[in-house]
């Protein structure tokens, strides 16, 4: 009986065991010389991905400083990274990736690149949310998307959350940083934080078609009908799951609403005129180091040495004007008035703009549900979709800015060409509209 339980794997137990964990992860040193020995094998450089030990010892030396070169033994380093990231081949007196040395520099090198490169979150999202819809009616094509279409996009839309939420607090971070430049001139500081707040509203584009896409999905999943239990069940893990993505994506919204008040200051100090800075400067100075002195019965103020005395003789006016200068002596702000609410007035307000979002999701829908039935038929007739959207919404303004949305992306993007045939009506009712065909390149 001990023997069995002697032999049960404990996960603390194993990485606490001494040199293990330096083992498992290697100092910094090391570590960039592994990621230079991956780079270079992922190049192609090292015939059958294997090199020699005088490889190793280049590379260390390279990085190392004069002192390091002096206090830090390579053989015993190479000798310790052979526990688990490289193996020898006696036989051929090489070195090569072990497995786990490969992974680590796989999933070192994924986290680095989702920091700078766009992520896919839209695209995961509208992919499952258009699977979903199609099989909304069908139990067995349910169960199919639940255990392999949102099983396989499951960890690569929780990698890219983590991606996009890293790159806002990089980018939030970047630009608190620019803003406290004092070195910077203002011409050169307002460019700099344009380019920051250009990198924040693509992030930000990026946040909202995420909200948006796994709003629709969330939706999409309290629309299913059913009995099955294994069903019911996949839907309330799943639901909860988009449910935690919704509740990460509020918080990284609330850190990009924080820097609001930052950029206000900012524009608000850029936009005070360079002289009434200075001009501050030297009467605090003056005031500062300026002196009244007595002779006879009058009175002068003796300035500082740096400062010349200036005479001048002038006949006094009968009246004395003071012209205030409003950016020193700014005017003491007004009582703002304040207004009372109308709860009925504000129940009509908040009712029209729920109309308005309502309808802006549905076009924002049926443009990405005509672009995916282009993509699969390779062509589109806008003309024929345009009443298929009036059918069913029964509003014929969403379905003319659905018409006219399609039109305008497809002609932005040059894979798509639009042929128009104005001697050919599609009809319906009283509604009649040219041909238009929308192709695929």
């Amino acid at each position: 009986m001990e023997n069995k339980h002697s032999h049960i794997f404990n996960f603390i137990d194993e990485i606490s065991k001494p040199e293990t964990y330096k083992q498992l992860y290697p100092d910094e040193r090391e570590g960039i010389v592994i990621a230079h020995l991956y780079q270079r094998v992922k190049l192609g450089k090292y015939e059958n991905d294997a090199f020699g030990a005088d490889e190793i010892h280049n590379i260390f030396e390279s990085t190392m400083t004069e002192a390091d070169k002096r206090l830090v033994y390579v053989k015993e380093r190479i000798n310790k990274l052979q526990k688990y990231f490289l193996k020898y081949d006696e036989e051929i007196q090489l070195y090569s990736f072990q497995e786990y040395g490969l992974e680590f520099c796989r999933i070192a090198e994924e986290t680095l690149r989702g920091s700078v490169k766009p992520t896919k979150i839209k695209v995961i999202c509208f992919e499952l949310k258009e699977r979903l819809r199609e099989c909304q009616d069908d139990d067995g094509k349910l169960e199919e998307w639940f255990t392999i279409h949102f099983e396989s996009f499951h960890p690569e839309l929780k990698q890219q959350i983590d991606f996009l939420d890293r790159q806002i607090d990089e980018a939030v971070e970047k630009l608190r940083n620019d803003t406290l430049a004092k070195k910077q001139s203002p011409l050169k500081l307002l460019q700099i934080i344009s380019n920051d707040l250009e990198d924040i509203q693509e992030k930000n584009d990026q946040l909202r078609a995420a909200f948006s896409e796994t709003y629709s999905i969330s939706i999409l999943l309290t629309e299913i009908d059913t009995e099955k239990v294994t069903l019911l069940n996949h839907i309330k893990n799943t639901s909860r799951f988009f449910d935690t993505i919704q509740s990460r994506l509020r918080n990284t919204n609330r850190r990009l609403d924080r820097i609001q008040p930052k950029i206000k200051q900012l524009f608000f100090t850029l936009s005070q005129p360079e002289y009434s800075a200075k001009i501050d400067r030297f009467i605090r100075f003056l005031l500062k180091y300026s002196e009244l002195e007595g002779k006879g019965n009058d009175k002068e103020i003796t300035f500082p040495k740096e400062i010349e005395t200036i005479f001048s003789a002038y006949k006094r006016t009968k009246y004395i004007v003071i012209d205030r200068d409003k950016d020193v002596f700014p005017t003491q702000a007004k009582p703002r008035k304040k207004y009372h609410r109308n709860p009925k007035i504000e129940a009509q307000n908040k009712a029209v703009l729920e109309k308005a979002f309502k309808n802006t999701e549905i076009i924002d829908d049926w443009i990405q549900q005509l672009f995916a039935e282009l993509q699969r038929k390779k062509e589109l007739n806008i003309s024929e979709g345009f009443f298929r959207v009036l059918e069913d919404t029964n509003n014929f303004t969403i379905a003319t800015k659905v018409t006219f949305g399609v039109i305008e992306n497809a002609h932005k993007n040059k894979k798509y060409e639009v042929k128009i045939d104005n001697t050919n009506f599609v009809k319906n009712e009283n509604i009649a509209l040219w041909k238009t065909i929308i192709y695929q390149n």
